[in-house]
């Protein structure tokens, strides 16, 4: 059986969940074995940019114009540098809000976007 990629492992304690489309967090919060969950769902449009920048080694940069032509699809309108920003904005928000750094997703000054240096690890099913 041919396995394939179901999402990614960042840090330690949070999981995209690919055909779901959200993040995970979860965590023990004591010693008496209490855990914390905390679930973010994403859009299309802001999982399709995650995926792109996770698809690559941490530190890789992705240029904006690639980012434009992988992540808003063919014939949809309004893919520019200044939505580009927002997208990145909002999904950083939503990276923040479950307990990843705001440099998770880190800029090139007039280059592009890519991960930092951070744990980020491939899970496979099948």
């Amino acid at each position: 059986m041919e396995s394939r990629l179901y999402g990614f492992l960042l840090k330690e304690d949070i999981q995209l969940d690919i055909i779901n489309k959200r993040l995970v967090c979860y965590r023990a919060e004591t010693a008496e074995n209490a855990m914390f969950f905390k679930v973010v769902t994403l859009n299309d449009v802001q999982l399709r940019l995650l995926l792109l920048l996770l698809d690559n080694e941490p530190g890789t940069i992705i240029s904006k114009n690639d980012i434009i032509e992988n992540v808003w699809k063919e014939g949809q309108s309004y893919s520019s540098s200044q939505r580009l920003w927002y997208l990145i904005k909002v999904l950083r928000n939503k990276l923040a809000s479950i307990g990843l750094p705001e440099d998770f997703i880190s800029n090139a000054h007039g280059v592009g976007y890519f991960i930092g240096s951070y744990s980020v690890l491939p899970m496979f099913i099948g």
